[in-house]
């Protein structure tokens, strides 16, 4: 089974706490002894500020943070133009025994950069 979601339009966030990327939620069924594996693509992602900007993406199941999560930063500390930055997290989970689970990606601003995305993102979950 795969579930998939992304997003549509430019999105960005300056956000320094963990924030749903709009559109980019699925769901998993009850499983025992199974496991999913979870894919965020964020294929062309930039930031912009003045302190070597960047942006961190991670994956909630049920509201929990999963490890691990990925960053990117640019090298300079006010990069003179604003080159994308694929960004790609993989991670397996096993599934809940006692219900469905709900699986959201989470975005956050590194040192109050903001994270633009002018292309879609993907989230896909593979449940064999």
């Amino acid at each position: 089974m795969i579930n998939y979601a992304h997003t549509s339009g430019n999105l960005s966030t300056n956000s320094s706490s963990w924030t749903p990327i709009p559109g980019l939620a699925v769901k998993l069924p009850e499983g025992v002894g199974t496991n999913a594996l979870l894919i965020l693509n964020v294929p062309n992602p930039y930031a912009t500020g003045n302190n070597y900007p960047g942006g961190s993406f991670g994956i909630q199941v049920n509201g929990q943070l999963q490890a691990p999560t990925a960053t990117f930063t640019y090298n300079e500390q006010v990069p003179p133009s604003t080159g994308r930055i694929p960004t790609t997290l993989c991670m397996v989970v096993p599934l809940s025994e006692t219900g469905p689970s709900t699986v959201v990606a989470v975005w956050q601003s590194v040192r109050n950069s903001t994270i633009n995305l002018d292309s879609p993102a993907t989230l896909t979950a593979l449940v064999d």
